[in-house]
């Protein structure tokens, strides 16, 4: 008889832990209930592209290049920007650019007012270095203005680095 009265309680203390246990494991929400409640959802939101990841494409690209301006953003339908003066000694500039997102990119550049010439005036959004020389005559502004075509989920950009320097 008492071997059954220590198993009773054994088996009662094992179901009180074991109950204890489940509700410590629960979800948190209350057991009462009968309609389920919606649960937050775990998915993180989208990341809008910020330029970052085309940003470091450029900088380990031109590592130890002087650069003269930049920038970089979430990829737009028109882009642009001006580098009010080159330095004195700066003969000419590289432009680079790189996108992501698969779009396009087409591109026209001024130095000093005037428009300057090119043969390829377009860059695929996929990661790729587009460069454009431009030569400097005398110390003044360089510009470039931008228009993107397709797919505007991406990140891009751009900047000007010395390419020839005058030597003194």
């Amino acid at each position: 008889m008492m071997r059954a009265a220590l198993r009773q309680k054994a088996t009662l203390l094992f179901l009180v832990a074991a109950m204890a246990l489940t509700g410590a494991c629960g979800s948190g929400e209350p057991t009462d209930s009968s309609t389920p409640k919606p649960r937050p959802s775990r998915a993180s939101p989208r990341a809008v592209p910020d330029g970052k990841e085309a940003k470091a494409i450029l900088d380990q690209a031109f590592v130890g290049r002087e650069e003269l301006g930049s920038g970089s953003g979430p990829l737009q339908s028109q882009l642009g920007n001006t580098v009010a003066a080159t330095p004195e000694n700066v003969l000419s500039v590289t432009f680079a650019f790189t996108c992501t997102g698969k779009g396009k990119v087409a591109f026209d550049f001024t130095a000093n007012g005037r428009n300057v010439s090119s043969a390829a005036r377009t860059s695929t959004c996929d990661g790729s270095i587009f460069q454009q020389s431009i030569e400097v005559s005398e110390p003044g502004p360089i510009s470039f203005e931008a228009e993107a075509t397709g797919s505007h989920n991406g990140g891009f950009a751009y900047a000007y680095y010395a390419e020839k320097k005058q030597v003194a």
